[in-house]
């Protein structure tokens, strides 16, 4: 039979399910949501709540979603936080997320930060793209550096509404984009909230 702690129907450790919705549980479980993510599964008209404060503790993070498996589902993080996220190397599409499509990732706070890559590197999604944004505060320590569309909260590019973002950091946080390779300057695009907005009719609403 299936597993039930607390009311929840366990599906993996530190995620559990209930009433058709994902509940991460531990670190375990958001890295089980990256691992599938990843993996193919996008998640599409999926809801994936955060049910505690998790921290990561300055381990190596695999974003959530990739450029050719983004995650397109909606990820409420209940006002709950996700501290302590790290993440070095020279990849492209990365932060707490790689890539999100087409859901909307909201009610979440990420404090301290240390994010390095090479294209869309942010603290919270690398690559936002057609996914919305609501209720997302950036706080503590945070360093974001890469080559180009390096953001606060997102890099390259937003294609959906963003609506009370929030970046609230120490004087010593910053955002850098390198932009230079051997004796080729490039285009930087870098930004405290997000490092490239995408054209068309979408608002950015209440931020700061």
């Amino acid at each position: 039979g299936k597993l039930i702690i607390d009311g929840y129907e366990m599906v993996a450790n530190g995620v559990g399910m209930k009433d058709g919705e994902y509940y991460i549980q531990s670190v375990a479980g958001l890295k089980w949501l990256a691992e599938q993510v990843n993996g193919g599964n996008n998640f599409s008209n999926k809801v994936v709540k955060l049910a505690a404060d998790l921290d990561l503790n300055n381990e190596e993070w695999t974003p959530i979603g990739t450029s050719s498996k983004p995650f397109n589902g909606t990820f409420d993080g209940q006002n709950k936080k996700i501290s302590n996220l790290v993440i070095t190397g020279n990849k492209s599409d990365v932060g707490l997320f790689g890539r999100t499509n087409d859901g909307e990732i909201k009610n979440l706070v990420v404090e301290n930060a240390k994010v390095s890559g090479y294209l869309n590197v942010a603290v919270v999604a690398g690559t936002p793209y057609t996914s919305k944004y609501t209720n997302i505060t950036v706080q503590g320590h945070v360093e974001v550096n890469g080559f180009s569309y390096v953001g606060g909260v997102g890099g390259k590019s937003a294609y959906a509404n963003w609506n009370n973002v929030t970046v609230n950091v120490d004087e010593t946080s910053y955002v850098n984009a390198n932009s230079i390779e051997g004796s080729k300057a490039f285009r930087t695009y870098v930004g405290g909230v997000c490092g490239f907005n995408g054209e068309g009719r979408h608002s950015f609403k209440n931020i700061k």
